[in-house]
């Protein structure tokens, strides 16, 4: 296995995870898509897959978002 498709299968884990807290209603799932985001971007960027790198950069402002939003709930 590659360095890349290690850290790609690591990514999937981590967002996975971020479904997990999410399905659990816990705002720290964002922080979590935040990191999976990022890092995905730039195994996208590296790749040249333009279309998935803006992707993962609107799944990050979203991230962003939700983040604000759900602690504005309280």
């Amino acid at each position: 296995m590659t360095t890349a498709a290690a850290i790609g299968w690591a990514v999937t884990a981590v967002s996975v995870v971020g479904v997990l807290l999410n399905n659990r209603r816990l705002r720290s799932c964002f922080l979590v898509w935040l990191a999976s985001n990022a890092a995905s971007f730039g195994l996208h960027a590296a790749a040249g897959m333009t279309g998935l790198a803006v992707r993962d950069a609107a799944f990050f402002a979203l991230a962003i978002q939700g983040y604000v939003l759900w602690g504005r709930r309280k």
